[in-house]
């Protein structure tokens, strides 16, 4: 090291003596887009992404300096993973000579200092918006896509913490759901990019928004592909040779655009994602691509390789798929479960709920020692005033309320054995599915009232496992022309229902699976009486033909009177009289019933 006894100052200092005092510069002259440590919190979370398939990760990176639209998430990852030794191309709508790939090639190559190129085959690197290139990626290739929505589930979910517990439960029937809604409204799958896929048989992604055409290249692919949103600050990553299927329905196949009379009109080529020109002629969409073919130097072989002939549209499949919904998927009204040597489907004992206090008040017992329990076809009322805790009780009984003490059990669950109220929050979320139903007082409680009446149903069903369309619209149709509701309202959005109306689609929804276990909030308080009348007819009948236990809570003593065989009283939280429904409002011992039976009558 040279020691310096007097160093120059000033304006006049010697250049190379003022080069002498700084650290050598890494980065040679070449601009710092990004710095380090942003490299590096991008390359922890592709590497946490690489570990976990499909699984968004966040990261810490600061913003790129770059305008809207030039694709800062992919743009972060190449400068990120990239180095002087790669080969890099960008291509923008499979074009790279549009404004944004070249003005992105730019800053690349002036940064890292890497090469250029328009070869898919020789590049190391390709970073694209809309596109997987035509042309086969080996194992040595890294294929980034930039991402103008990191999360799939953002057109379905509204709330972000509903998001991340669905993508931690795997509970994607929401998305089905939006399929269905395309569907029939359509008649297609209706999706045109960033189909959704299921990677690693585990996590939910939505593509970059790549053509249906693309998105079977990403199955067991040979390279390696990176998908980021800069500015939401999201990586995920699929690995080669992992799992990625499109989802679907079983007997609405997915389908890639394909029509065997469309060639492109400069190559010739008929199996290429094409794009319709201003003259309504068909070109390639990757333009490299179909200069190598007209060239003849493109490898048709490997390219051959990787069309996705197996989703091509195939009518004569719709309708055997169709056929085949018509037998495999059915539900019958089953008989009632109850628990091994017991009478019971329903069986709650001891349960209680307290509430902390707030602000120095002291605590609040709104269920304590609750104990009843559910034959199958026998309707059990909870009666009571406001603040009584029967809405409580329910509440625990359904899981919208945790932390209870006690015991509840469902005969058709481990035969009784195993307390509900022990159980893990998503598990007591899946009994919901086909075990346990409920219906709210306020129909928006247990309806999206953005989509349609069948797909209301169709989420009911789906979430419990259904995945043929045809079928799952037929039992839609069979329970809404149940409930009165007219079938040419099927497709009709709840939200433009009446109040009445909205209530039987709740209802029709909440039979969709045939439940255990029926529960009813204040079913038709709201209604006006002729509306309520009708639905109380309506689930007097329902209730009739099935082998439910159902619990009816209401403070509504002609609701109690017209469903249930039995009835138990509450107050302050806890039961202090219970029997037959007809001989408790008829001859009420407990002074209690005895005011609330006469404020009924007068």
């Amino acid at each position: 090291m040279t020691m310096l006894t007097s160093a120059p100052t000033g304006i006049d200092a010697p250049r190379d003596v003022l080069a002498a005092l700084l650290p050598d510069d890494p980065h040679q002259g070449r601009p710092v887009v990004m710095d380090e440590q942003a490299k590096r919190e991008s390359r922890r979370a592709v590497i946490a992404g690489i570990c976990i398939p499909g699984y968004i990760v966040p990261f810490g990176s600061r913003e790129m300096p770059v305008a809207r639209g030039w694709g800062s998430g992919g743009l972060q990852v190449t400068l990120a993973i990239g180095s002087s030794d790669d080969s890099v191309k960008v291509i923008d709508q499979g074009d790279e000579e549009g404004v944004n790939a070249v003005n992105l090639r730019r800053l690349i190559v002036g940064t890292l200092g890497c090469d250029a190129t328009a070869d898919t085959a020789e590049s190391t690197i390709v970073q694209s918006r809309h596109r997987v290139p035509e042309e086969h990626m080996g194992t040595h290739q890294t294929l980034v896509l930039q991402v103008p929505q990191s999360e799939p589930l953002r057109g379905v979910e509204k709330s972000v913490y509903e998001c991340k517990r669905r993508h931690s439960e795997a509970d994607y029937a929401k998305m089905w759901v939006g399929l269905y809604e395309r569907l029939a409204l359509t008649g297609v799958m209706g999706t045109g990019t960033g189909h959704p896929v299921m990677v690693h048989d585990r996590y939910l992604m939505s593509p970059s928004p790549i053509p249906r055409w693309d998105v079977p290249r990403l199955h067991q692919s040979d390279h390696l592909t990176i998908l980021s949103h800069g500015r939401d600050k999201k990586i995920y990553a699929v690995p080669p040779y992992t799992n990625v299927e499109p989802i679907g329905f079983d007997d609405v196949p997915f389908e890639v655009e394909y029509d065997a009379a469309v060639r492109c009109a400069k190559c010739g080529t008929d199996e290429s994602f094409m794009i319709e020109t201003r003259t309504h002629e068909f070109i390639c969409s990757d333009v490299q691509f179909c200069l190598k073919v007209r060239a003849g130097q493109a490898d048709l072989e490997a390219h051959d390789r990787i069309v996705p002939r197996r989703y091509y549209p195939d009518p004569s499949l719709r309708v055997r798929a169709q056929a085949d919904a018509e037998v495999e998927w059915s539900v019958a009204a089953g008989t009632g479960v109850t628990a091994p040597g017991q009478e019971w489907s329903l069986k709650v004992a001891g349960l209680g709920k307290v509430f902390a206090g707030r602000r120095g008040s002291s605590e609040v017992v709104a269920a304590a020692e609750v104990s009843f329990d559910v034959a199958p076809g026998e309707a059990l009322g909870v009666i009571g005033e406001s603040g009584s805790g029967k809405s409580t009780v329910m509440k625990c009984i359904i899981g919208d309320e945790l932390g209870a003490t006690g015991e509840v059990r469902i005969g058709a669950v481990d035969e009784g054995r195993t307390n509900l109220l022990e159980m893990t929050p998503p598990a007591r979320r899946r009994l919901r599915t086909d075990t346990l139903s409920v219906v709210y007082q306020d129909p928006a409680m247990g309806l999206n009232l953005d989509i349609s009446a069948g797909g209301n149903i169709a989420d009911a069903l789906i979430a419990a496992g259904w995945r043929s369309y045809h079928a799952i619209r037929r039992r839609a149709a069979e329970l809404l022309e149940r409930v009165d509701v007219p079938l040419d309202r099927i497709d009709d959005v709840v939200g433009q229902f009446s109040g009445g109306m909205r209530q039987r689609v709740q209802i029709a929804k909440a039979l969709a699976t045939d439940p255990q276990v029926l529960l009813l909030d204040e079913p038709t308080t709201g209604l006006d009486a002729s509306v309520a009348a009708g639905v109380l007819d309506l689930l007097r009948e329902l209730l009739a033909e099935r082998e439910m236990a159902v619990v009816v809570v209401s403070h509504d003593f002609s609701v109690i009177r017209a469903l249930t065989d039995r009835a138990v009283v509450m107050r302050q939280g806890r039961v202090i009289e219970q029997g037959l429904t007809d001989q408790l409002l008829a001859d009420p011992h407990h002074s209690y019933t005895q005011q609330l039976v006469a404020a009924a009558h007068s």
